[in-house]
């Protein structure tokens, strides 16, 4: 079998020296990546992550590198070229990126000038404004004297989408992370997720129950039956995450 795991998080340029990054480490998907590694039934582990995330190191590890959502579609697209049985998308993908950069300042002087009244004609300055700073923001730097900075954005590529686009007969892992909801909310996310992306299990989680001091992290393995179990660290997590996997792909043969 042939394994496909995402890992740690992305990161998105505001231009030449800044980004827009998450807390994501990537502990969990390196954890995933090694028990998968045990497993005799497994050949290849292909491990998609950021530069700044936890890499796993085994023989049956292929390492890529994906630092923004961009360079992780391309990744993931050519993995998929292969026949992965498994994917895991464990990986923090940014929801926006940074499109183009103005000032309050700039803005307020545009809409004066243009001498707007009604609303729709303001909408329609801001985004001609907004589309004539697109270019090269990348390639820049901000100057710092600015005191009144906005950046516009715009959403990125839902990579969880593409997996049953592009392999649609692996089994999928996804995961959902949200703060401080109770249970049932959790549950029920995680679910929505499943049966969007057409998931064979989502693994739920709330940021106030991951504490990397004690360990601890507690996860919510949900299957396409709306049934699920709780874990109370990455290691278990893990565990179970190729247990169940493995086993569905074989009672698929």
């Amino acid at each position: 079998m042939k394994v496909l795991i995402t890992s740690g998080g992305t990161s998105e340029k505001i231009d030449a020296v800044r980004s827009i990054s998450n807390i994501s480490t990537g502990k969990l998907g390196s954890i995933i990546a090694l028990k998968y590694a045990e497993q005799p039934d497994i050949e290849n582990i292909y491990y998609v992550c950021s530069s700044s995330a936890v890499k796993p190191q085994s023989e049956k590890i292929e390492i890529i590198i994906a630092d923004n959502v961009s360079s992780l579609e391309t990744s993931v697209k050519e993995v998929l070229k292969n026949e992965i049985d498994i994917i895991v998308h464990c990986m923090a993908v940014s929801d926006y990126k940074v499109s183009s950069i103005t000032s309050l300042s700039t803005l307020a002087e545009k809409i004066v000038s243009g001498n707007c009244e009604k609303i729709e004609s303001v909408k329609s300055m801001l985004l001609s404004i907004f589309e004539n700073s697109k270019s090269g923001i990348e390639d820049e730097k901000i100057n710092s004297d600015m005191d009144d900075v906005i950046l516009f954005m715009e959403p990125t590529q839902k990579i969880i989408s593409l997996f049953q686009e592009l392999s649609p007969k692996s089994t999928l892992v996804g995961f959902k992370l949200l703060h401080n909801v109770n249970i049932e909310i959790l549950i029920k996310s995680g679910y929505d997720i499943l049966t969007k992306n057409k998931c064979s299990f989502v693994l739920a989680n709330d940021l106030k129950d991951i504490a990397a001091e004690s360990g601890k992290h507690t996860g919510y393995l949900i299957d396409r039956n709306k049934n699920y179990n709780q874990y109370s660290n990455k290691t278990e997590i893990a565990d179970a995450i190729v247990k169940v996997t493995i086993n569905e792909r074989k009672n698929k043969l």
